[in-house]
């Protein structure tokens, strides 16, 4: 064991495998850990709770990445969760049908032989029979994000301090909504893990 968690998980996660193989291996392993919010956006800290939100599983997934030489960029993205392809419950529904709730979904673009293509580890694989957005990724080519995105851009620096400012450019009301969305948006979610097994 080295004192670098990162590091630690790269190696455990990887060994004996290829570079696809292992670059796979990474995407599932971050993507099948459980859903949080609100959670960390460090990757270590991500990585010792074992579960985080988009933007957590992504700082984690992007270390895992640079840490095995492959490029990657964190992306921001706006959203409506109106137009969100999730079989909400009725309770989340009626908050849709009564607001329009916007967000910033943080995910990856890695740079594969040259070209840059999307990577999204939102949602755990155990969720899909559930209907969330969730895909394997074959290593290669984009994938399809767990959002229908509007407007998109790189989270140059810090993607964290990034999306705090995207955040505030909300109005107060907008990020009063988006909050008590989230909230039930992670209780269900948590709800579901418990189903299949996965602690939130």
């Amino acid at each position: 064991m080295s004192e670098d968690p990162i590091r630690d998980a790269y190696d455990e996660w990887t060994r004996g495998l290829d570079p696809l193989a292992a670059r796979i291996a990474l995407f599932e392993r971050v993507r099948d850990l459980p859903y949080r919010y609100p959670s960390s956006r460090d990757p270590r800290e991500v990585l010792r709770s074992g579960g985080g939100s988009c933007s957590g599983k992504h700082a984690l997934l992007g270390a895992l990445f640079t840490h095995a030489g492959i490029p990657s960029r964190h992306m921001l993205c706006t959203h409506r969760f109106n137009e969100a392809p999730l079989p909400m419950p009725a309770n989340m529904q009626v908050m849709l049908q009564k607001n329009e709730i916007a967000d910033l979904h943080d995910y990856l673009q890695v740079n594969v032989g040259g070209a840059w293509v999307d990577v999204d580890a939102t949602w755990p694989k155990a969720l899909r029979d559930f209907g969330l957005p969730t895909d394997d990724w074959d290593g290669r080519t984009s994938m399809m994000l767990s959002v229908v995105p509007d407007e998109h851009e790189e989270a140059g620096g810090d993607p964290a301090k990034a999306k705090e400012e995207g955040l505030s450019r909300l109005t107060p009301r907008q990020r009063m909504l988006r909050k008590q969305f989230l909230e039930a948006l992670s209780q269900w979610v948590a709800e579901l893990q418990a189903e299949v097994g996965l602690e939130a």
